[in-house]
Order: structure tokens, then sequence, then C-alpha cells
């Protein structure tokens, strides 16, 4: 009798675990962040990938989870520093390039640090 109780308490689990998985939102392959250049291309990379090697808060730090989808980092951080919000720019490099720089110092294989490897023409 225990071993049926914890089977179907496994089984139960695993069909619990199946629908929060299902019901959690696709993260696209590729992005290209368009909306905050100026005078640079547009920046395109493997969304998939970065969310599969850091998890979705590492860059959608204000996103709850669930099945609501993360908004574009945009959202927050816009054109101009606004309170201690750091304009978009600042918080991309930041992120971005700062993570690729930490990891080249480990010795560890990473992404560009040079302007003109992201900004693609």
């Amino acid at each position: 009798m225990k071993k049926v109780i914890a089977l179907l308490m496994a089984v139960a689990f695993m069909f619990a675990f199946a629908s929060i998985t299902y019901a959690m939102p696709k993260a696209p392959a590729k992005v290209t962040i368009n909306e905050i250049q100026k005078r640079k291309a547009p920046v395109t990379f493997d969304h998939g990938e970065h969310a599969k090697k850091f998890g979705c808060k590492e860059c959608h730090h204000k996103w709850k989870g669930g099945n609501v989808e993360p908004e574009k980092c945009s959202k927050c951080h816009g054109l101009k520093k606004e309170g201690k919000k750091p304009k978009a720019k600042n918080a991309y490099h930041k992120k971005c390039k700062g993570c690729h720089k930490a990891m080249k110092k480990k010795g560890e294989k990473t992404g560009p640090t040079k302007c003109n490897e992201c900004h693609k023409k």
C-alpha cells in the first residue's frame, strides 16, 4: 500500500512539474536589441543559449516568473538615467560586456567585448 501511495505521489508531482513547465513562456532563440541604438547597429544574440546557461532572472531581474512573459529591458531602462536605474545602454554594457569580460578573465569561453563584435553592420 505504501508503494502505491508513493508511486501515485511521484506521478502527481511529475504532472504538476510538467504543467508548470508547459505554462512558462518559451524564450525566443534569437533576440535583437534595436530600440535604444542611435549611432551603432542593433545587437542580435543567442537568447536561447543565454537563458539555458544563466536562467531568466540573471537579466530579467524584475520578472516574477510564472506564465507571464518578462518585459523588455527597455521597459525600465530608457534612453536616459532615471533615479537609480541606469540608462539602457549602460545597463546592457554592464550586464553583457561585464559578464563576458569576467568570464574571459577566468579563462572561460565567452562572448564579444569590443563594440563592433556586438554592433555588427
